[in-house]
């Protein structure tokens, strides 16, 4: 291998770093601005949705996954579907209905970059009480095979379950421990 292969690796590695950088800079400031009433970020970098109508019923923890963005509709339905199962097993109560009061609100943000061997998925969830402040953020990340092309095209039903059984045990994790 000559010093220039080397060389065009080195860059090649750094300038996925740095994508993946940006990427978890890009999530970490991700806001919502749809249907939850022009919620966003405030000037001290806390995200914010707006509190609940109605509050939810005291001495019972329940858990609502409002929309996710960032990812084609059908990869969130697949994700969402495996993540309700998922919470159930392990005993997480979810609240299906938007207009239904919940003790927390999850707001999933994702991100998929291609590259040349593997295709990285970048999550958020951030969590919310009733008072609509962010009380807890998971961060992390998936990989899926080769991507040619759209970075999504690779995020089959395998890297779903992931992303679904990731999610459900650290959000079941925090709950645990925000418990005690």
């Amino acid at each position: 291998m000559s010093r220039s292969d080397v060389s065009l690796g080195r860059r090649s590695f750094l300038m996925r770093a740095g994508v993946a950088a940006l990427a978890v800079g890009f999530l970490s400031a991700c806001v919502e601005e749809s249907g939850l009433g022009g919620s966003g970020s405030l000037i001290s970098g806390r995200t914010r949705v707006p509190p609940l109508a109605s509050a939810p019923p005291v001495g019972h923890v329940s858990v609502q996954m409002l929309p996710y963005t960032g990812v084609p509709v059908t990869t969130a339905d697949g994700i969402y579907h495996r993540f309700r199962d998922r919470a159930k097993a392990m005993g997480i109560e979810i609240v299906h209905r938007l207009d239904e009061p919940a003790t927390y609100r999850v707001q999933g943000h994702f991100v998929a970059l291609g590259h040349e061997t593997a295709t990285t998925v970048i999550y958020t969830y951030e969590i919310f009480d009733a008072s609509g402040k962010r009380v807890h953020r998971i961060v992390g990340q998936e990989l899926a095979k080769n991507s040619d092309g759209d970075p999504w095209g690779r995020v089959d039903t395998d890297v779903q379950e992931r992303l679904a059984v990731s999610a459900a045990r650290a959000i079941k994790a925090w709950l645990t421990r925000a418990a005690t």
